[in-house]
């Protein structure tokens, strides 16, 4: 009475049908996700199997994954265990396996792999209906846990079935975040409760060939109603021969043993049945992992390979091992756990140390190396430190939180000749895993303790430095390197572009030109590009600052050529300068082009710079009106790593939008402060901006204005300085309600000076404007508004109309006034504006002027009308089968923005899932 175990699976047809109910809905175009949970060995597995097995039939494509507990730190392991051999999965290995030297952080990496693992999955559910599913999630590591989030925000908009198996307990917090937002998103939920007592004796009879009488039952009922406990109970009893059938009932013998107490012991039953060297082996091989590598272990146990194949195939036929796709792992992780808890601690760290030492000499996984010298506790002898250092760059990027700990121990080490490098290496992970703390706290003690100078410390010191925003720590420690080290010309110029670019950042501009200039000499003289792009960029910024955009585009076109010659780096990003010119020269399809590609660098190298760009094209499309993708682009950016801050900037220029739509009204204390960081001193203006005018909408003109020339006086020198203009047309507009003249004249004069330094037709207008306010001339505003229309910028040629539509009216002018209204009006229309409608109308009504003939009302809120020409063209791609990621490369945008767009698509249509669009456009 002995073979394998049972693969009967009873009792849970209610759950059978509801696991298959969500997939058919998945195949119609509804995705969802679902949770089941349940203790180990209730049969999540089972069910899932079961309900999976029919999904091909209704249409889906199922792709099949599990997290391991001994991978809980390999970033990305439990969802890219979807991928299998997929050859449309190339562009995510090639960034798992990218990182032959450790950048500036994890973050942004990481960012790269999750957006691209999102664009496959995209890809795959463009091709038709997907189940993914993923078994123990609480196992899954931190990175994977993300992506899964991610995925259950878009999964409503594909046809997309997300399958999430988990014990209740242990939980990590990333766990619990997940779980967390699974019920904020209304997710379905399966929780697995025990077998009820028919179902347990259906999976006995099942086993036995009988049905279990009531002494049989007794002990099954002991195993508290679980199918992996049952199935190793009867199975035990089986193997002893103690079960006698008797007309049709199955029941323990008179001489039979108790039931084993526990599933361990049920399990250590099973082992007494196996040969004495498969009773040796196993629970050395379970201590390695869940997967049994034949090879390595014979190779880790000193054993010959036959020998090792024998045991694996006498587990495999007693049901201990299985075949899961190419590899041979244990049959439950349950299972594995109770074999490797027979082995003494002190047995099982031997074994994994010798397992790494082993593995030195092999092409196993470095990922798996590292791991098992990590769980070995002991000093790293000379092989290992020697194996570790040429990997330990492609390790940190890989495996972050196991290559710092493992530095951390090999920095330790005796060997004195070893020690800088390895306390080097450490400080990178450190970096690498966004701990510049302690990474600088390591820095600076082994400064300390370094009989000579060690410019890759003093480098790396800098680096923590700057990624905690200490930036004049930077400048700091590049000034004393550069009056007391021997430094090579090599040397000198990245610590001047670093020291350059820091001092830009902290608006020590002069000091910053003298830096990069010097940078950019010794890079020419000594044909380095990564000194003559610190050197570029840094004198570029500058020059940029100053309003001298035309030579600050010319140094930004010979970054662009440098990085074009084969230079690359992710200490900075070639296009940022660029387009920051093109934007303020009113060239904004060369500038929106630039940040395509921009963006697209970032991406590709896991730079810092991805949330700058980003910023830059949502400022882009507020200037050039397209508000809604404006909107988009930040919602979509608050994603992206932030290494400088600028979420802040994302969430003020939404709600500067909204004010202007009537659609964000918040009182004015509810504006938050701005802080010192790069994104909110680069864009100073707006949080005051939108206090500003949180006043004006509350009736207080007077302290709208009072705020927005504290900010003029304040940020008029500073980083802010090119974009300042910016709120110069609402000043001088206040200025005139309140009758200031004071303030009428300073924005005269500062934006007349913009104008002669850079005379583009945006500032020029600006200049115009202002000046026509103030000297109550609605001609010149009319030039103002023929200059706002050439740079491309509707809503200040609206405020320019509007103010002209008043002095025409104050002077007695009513058609002019009138025609100049229906302008603004029309201009405020197209771009939703109802605040800004609403104020112009009113500012009329004293001098009884109403607007003629009626314009376009406001877009409507839903219907194929409602659509955004950006919208309209993403439906039709859509309808055409294209995946949100193919869509994204034909309109360079990101796939996230396009993702926010088909969301909004799906709103304003009022449908369920994109396979609906086309009928919707139609108006099927």
């Amino acid at each position: 009475m002995q073979g394998r175990l049972t693969s009967v699976f009873v009792g849970r047809d209610a759950e059978v049908e509801h696991v298959v109910s969500l997939g058919r809905q998945a195949a119609a175009g509804a995705g969802t996700v679902l949770l089941v949970e349940g203790e180990p060995g209730i049969g999540k597995t089972a069910l899932l199997d079961t309900a999976a097995a029919g999904y091909p039939a209704d249409g889906l494509t199922v792709r099949r994954g599990a997290a391991k507990e001994l991978q809980r730190q390999v970033p990305f392991a439990a969802v890219c265990s979807w991928l299998d051999s997929d050859r449309g999965s190339d562009p995510v290995r090639a960034l798992l396996r990218s990182g032959e030297r450790a950048g500036d952080g994890a973050a942004t990496h990481e960012f790269a792999i999750t957006e691209a693992i999102l664009d496959l999955v995209d890809t795959w559910c463009a091709a038709g209906p997907v189940a993914l599913i993923i078994d123990d999630v609480h196992w899954a590591d931190r990175q994977s846990l993300t992506v899964l989030n991610r995925l259950c925000g878009v999964v409503g908009d594909l046809p997309l079935l997300l399958v999430l198996a988990a014990r209740p307990l242990p939980r990590d917090t990333g766990f619990v975040a997940l779980t967390a937002e699974l019920v904020e998103r209304g997710a379905q939920m399966i929780r697995l409760g025990a077998l009820p007592e028919p179902a347990a004796a259906e999976l006995v009879r099942h086993m036995v060939g009988a049905a279990p009488g009531p002494g049989l039952m007794r002990q099954v009922v002991g195993a508290g109603g679980n199918p992996l406990y049952i199935t190793e109970l009867v199975a035990s009893l089986l193997r002893d021969q103690a079960i006698t059938v008797i007309a049709d009932t199955a029941d323990p013998t008179e001489t039979a043993d108790g039931p084993s107490a526990s599933l361990a012991g049920a399990i250590a039953q099973r082992l007494e049945f196996l040969s004495r060297s498969a009773r040796q082996v196993l629970p050395m091989a379970a201590a390695l992992g869940p997967t049994v590598y034949v090879a390595e272990l014979a190779a880790v146990l000193d054993s010959p390979i036959l020998e090792i194949w024998k045991v694996v195939t006498e587990a495999t036929d007693g049901g201990l091992l299985t075949h899961a796709d190419s590899e041979l792992i244990f049959r439950h992780d349950l299972i594995r756990q109770v074999l490797a808890d027979q082995l003494p601690d002190s047995l099982r760290a031997g074994l994994l140390r010798r397992a790494g030492q082993i593995l030195l000499a092999t092409d196993a996984p470095i990922e798996r190396i590292a791991y098992y010298l990590l769980a070995g506790e002991t000093e790293l002898d000379k092989p290992a430190l020697d194996w570790l250092v040429p990997v330990a760059d492609k390790l940190i990027v890989r495996v972050p939180e196991i290559a710092v700990q493992l530095l951390q121990r090999a920095a330790g080490t005796t060997d004195l000749g070893m020690r800088p490098v390895l306390l080097r290496l450490h400080a990178q992970a450190l970096l690498w895993n966004g701990r510049a703390a302690e990474a600088e706290a390591l820095v600076r003690t082994a400064l300390l303790n370094r009989p000579g100078d060690d410019i890759e410390l003093r480098w790396l010191l800098m680096q923590a430095c700057h990624a905690r925003g200490d930036l004049r720590e930077v400048v700091a420690v590049a000034e004393k390197a550069l009056a007391t080290a021997n430094l090579t010309d090599a040397d000198a110029g990245r610590f001047h572009g670093m020291s350059g670019l820091n001092n830009f950042l902290l608006g020590r501009f002069d000091a910053a030109e003298a830096a990069g200039a010097r940078a950019l000499a010794i890079g020419d003289a000594t044909e380095n590009p990564l000194v003559t792009g610190y050197g570029l960029l840094t004198v570029g910024a500058v020059r940029y600052t100053h309003g001298d955009l035309d030579e600050a585009l010319e140094l930004s076109n010979r970054i662009i050529a440098v990085f074009d010659s084969g230079f690359g780096s992710d200490q900075f990003d070639p296009y940022i300068l660029s387009a920051h010119c093109l934007i303020e020269l009113d060239r904004l399809a060369d500038a929106e082009a630039v940040l395509h590609k921009a963006i697209g660098h970032s991406r590709r190298i896991n730079g810092v710079y991805l949330g700058a760009n980003v910023v830059a094209k949502a400022r882009l499309y507020l200037l050039n009106g397209r508000w809604d993708d404006a909107i988009v682009e930040c919602a979509s950016g608050q994603s992206a790593p932030d290494a400088f801050g600028y979420t802040p900037f994302l969430h003020g220029l939404s709600a500067l939008i909204g004010i202007h739509r009537g659609t964000f009204l918040p009182g004015p204390d509810d504006i938050p402060a701005p802080n010192n960081q790069l994104g909110s001193s680069g864009y100073g203006q707006f949080l005051p901006w939108i206090k500003a005018l949180t006043l004006e909408t509350h009736g207080d003109p007077r302290g709208a204005l009072d705020l927005l020339v504290d900010a003029h006086q304040r940020l008029s020198d500073g980083l802010t300085s090119p974009t300042l203009y910016y709120i110069f047309p609402d000043i001088a507009r206040l200025a005139a309600d309140v009758g200031d003249e004071q303030a009428a004249r300073s924005v005269v004069a500062a934006s007349a000076e913009l104008a002669r330094r850079q005379p583009t037709a945006s500032r020029t207008g600006t200049a115009l404007l202002c000046r026509g306010v103030a000297e109550r001339d609605p001609a010149i505003l009319r030039t103002a508004a023929a200059d706002f229309r050439k740079a491309g910028r509707p809503f200040y040629e609206a405020q320019a109309h509007e103010n002209a539509a008043l002095l025409f009216a104050a002077d007695g002018s009513a058609s002019d006034a009138r025609g100049a209204l229906d302008a603004a009006v029309e201009l405020y229309t197209g771009l939703g504006a109802s605040w800004d409608t609403a104020r112009a109308v009113a500012r009329m009504r004293p001098y009884g002027i109403r607007r003629g003939v009626r314009g376009p009302r406001n877009r409507p809120k839903s219907g194929r009308a409602a659509l955004t020409d950006t919208e309209r063209k993403v439906a039709a791609l859509v309808a055409e089968g294209f995946a949100n990621s193919d869509i994204a490369a034909q309109m360079f945008l990101s796939r996230r923005t396009i993702q926010s767009h088909v969301s909004n698509i799906l709103a304003k249509l009022g449908i369920g899932s994109r396979r609906e669009i086309a009928a919707a456009l139609s108006g099927k």
